[in-house]
């Protein structure tokens, strides 16, 4: 009788082993099936993982990513909070879902299957953000921010106590324009969502020209008569009128124009009498008697008030219309002819006492130098166009050349280094002192004529302190970077 053998261990072993096998991929397989009802592992939106999420939970995790999450814009030093609403940012989630849907759908299902087996998960195709903003919200974002934390520079600023200016302080101020393509990026950013804008730094802008005028009507505050002021930038043409209308005595500042009359009807070059005359009307000594004579020169004959009033006429061909001489130096009154009405001495508010036998203003004397520079520089000019072929350049470069040499170390003079070139020509008689010239600079060339009125009696120690500090002021508004300091500020 024979016998059944009983299995032995090794067959109990591997039935177990591939019980167990057959249990492990039931329970894997019933884990993909529940696994496939999410999308695949692996897939991003826009950067963000969204693999074993549902698309409720894409949709939610998306949404903090990038609709709850702040931009870190930074201004310098500064950081600002921009919520993705402040620019209208929007996702469109249900076409990033749509393809998400997409990735899960067409994945097959036992080669997924293996790929979740082995945790290698099949290859997907990652989906690409799809967003938008409005740009013109982005804009006004900026804007704000740029309004709230940019600094303008400060201007320069005068300083009284040396007649000078200092400079102002260094600005900061947003590149919108260049900033914004970083900023928009930012919203598009699932991570490093930071941003930073491009700040410029903006120079102090120099003294305005105004600046001066302020500086000047602060420093003759208490000055108890009238100033009269005229500031010409050469350069830009900018001008500075501080009572320059106003009715003054000629005094020998008018000899400018009788030197110049003088140069225009003359032909040819000038005699040695005649040049002689010119210094001696122009020079330190400003001669009454050599005027009277360049008058004749003007007339034509020994006549100085028809000399005087063929000036008068060419100052009104001009446009000097409140420049006359109506008797010349020293000379007694003709009948019918003592004076003359000009827009300026007939003003009712009136408020000086000009000499009633020769006048200007500041503004014709302002005038007629700048003609003269633009002249003398260039050869053409107002006094060109006017004048034509009766005056030239060199005819304006004598006369300029002339004006150089009367130093008297005062005036505008005392205002500017000594070394600087000044043309001019001053004046004074009891009740009215002033100074008329064109000042070469480092830092550009300018006119300046300043005259000062006090009723019976002007002081020179009142006068001749303030009219340099007037110079001072407007040489070292030109001369910014480089002021003159060592003339008189008077207190």
């Amino acid at each position: 009788m024979s016998r059944r053998s009983s299995p032995g261990l090794g067959q109990w072993l591997i039935v177990i082993v591939m019980v167990t096998a057959v249990l492990f991929l039931l329970f894997k397989l019933y884990q993909y099936g529940s696994f496939r009802r999410f999308y695949p592992a692996g897939l991003t939106a826009g950067g963000v993982s969204i693999g074993g999420l549902n698309s409720d939970e894409a949709a939610e995790r998306l949404s903090d990513r990038y609709l709850s999450a702040p931009v870190i814009i930074h201004h310098g030093e500064e950081a600002i909070e921009v919520n993705p609403t402040d620019v209208e940012f929007t996702l469109d989630l249900d076409t990033m879902l749509s393809q998400a849907d997409y990735q899960r759908q067409q994945q097959d299902f036992w080669a997924g299957f293996w790929g979740f087996l082995w945790g290698r998960p099949v290859e997907v195709d990652q989906i690409e953000l799809r967003a938008t903003h409005n740009p013109i919200a982005l804009e006004e974002v900026l804007d704000t921010v740029a309004t709230a934390f940019d600094k303008p520079a400060l201007p320069a600023q005068p300083v009284p106590t040396t007649l000078s200016f200092q400079y102002g302080e260094t600005g900061v101020q947003t590149n919108i324009e260049a900033s914004e393509p970083d900023v928009q990026a930012a919203f598009y950013r699932a991570a490093d969502r930071e941003a930073h804008l491009i700040l410029e730094a903006t120079d102090p802008s120099r003294p305005d020209i105004n600046l001066l005028a302020r500086l000047i009507v602060n420093h003759l505050e208490d000055f108890d008569g009238v100033a009269s002021v005229f500031i010409k930038d050469l350069q830009s043409g900018e001008e500075i009128a501080i009572n320059a209308d106003e009715a003054m005595s000629g005094m020998s500042i008018v000899k400018v124009p009788i030197v110049l009359e003088t140069l225009r009807v003359q032909e040819g070059d000038l005699s040695a009498e005649q040049t002689k005359l010119i210094s001696e009307t122009l020079v330190v000594q400003s001669g009454n008697f050599s005027a009277n004579l360049l008058l004749d020169v003007v007339a034509g004959e020994d006549n100085a008030y028809l000399g005087a009033d063929i000036l008068t006429e060419s100052m009104r061909s001009l446009g000097l219309e409140n420049t006359f001489i109506a008797v010349p130096y020293e000379e007694q009154p003709r009948p019918g002819r003592s004076t003359y009405e000009t827009p300026a001495n007939v003003k009712e508010d009136l408020l000086t006492d000009p000499d009633p036998a020769m006048q200007t203003t500041a503004e014709d004397m302002g005038m007629l130098m700048t003609m003269l520079y633009y002249c003398a520089q260039q050869s053409g000019g107002d006094l060109i166009a006017a004048l034509g072929s009766q005056l030239t350049q060199e005819e304006c470069r004598q006369l300029v050349d002339f004006m150089k040499l009367n130093k008297i170390g005062s005036l505008i003079e005392e205002g500017v280094p000594p070394d600087t070139e000044v043309a001019h020509k001053h004046g004074w008689i009891s009740d009215t002192h002033g100074d008329a010239g064109i000042v070469f600079s480092p830092g550009g060339d300018y006119v300046l004529v300043t005259y000062m009125f006090k009723p019976d009696w002007l002081e020179w120690e009142v006068s001749s302190p303030l009219l340099a500090d007037i110079s001072q002021a407007t040489y070292n508004y030109f001369n910014f970077d480089n002021p003159y300091l060592g003339g008189q500020v008077s207190n």
